[in-house]
């Protein structure tokens, strides 16, 4: 696992300096969810989130391919920088929340914006 967490530690930093963006890259493995969490910690966290992730998670889309030709395996991924994963989690949260006030004070139904399939789940899961 310790030679796992290097591999991917040393293929973001690589990638990040073939990007010509400097980062913190940390790598912790999450044993119960068998998942590894890639932190990027960097001064310009935009250019590495794009609007609403879309960038982050094609970062995260390549960065597991590099690391599938890599290790032979296919890795649980999660990359996330300066903590955007949890502030937009929390984003969802407060948008289901008023939506479902405004559900209850109207009777009317309201559908929410599109959203990617993650952010989807996080909002079935925060309602269920």
């Amino acid at each position: 696992m310790a030679d796992v967490t290097q591999t991917i530690t040393q293929t973001a930093d690589k990638f990040l300096q073939q990007l010509g963006i400097e980062a913190e890259v940390t790598v912790d493995f999450q044993k119960d969810e068998q998942l590894y969490q890639v932190n990027l910690k960097c001064t310009d966290p935009g250019v590495l989130i794009g609007h609403h992730g879309e960038t982050l998670s094609a970062m995260q889309l390549i960065l597991g391919q590099h690391l599938k030709a890599q290790t032979g395996e296919w890795l649980n991924l999660s990359v996330n920088v300066n903590d955007y994963r949890q502030r937009r989690e929390q984003t969802l949260f407060l948008l289901a929340d008023n939506t479902v006030e405004q559900v209850l004070a109207t009777g009317q139904a309201h559908s929410l914006p599109p959203m990617p399939a993650n952010e989807r789940r996080i909002i079935h899961l925060h309602l269920a």
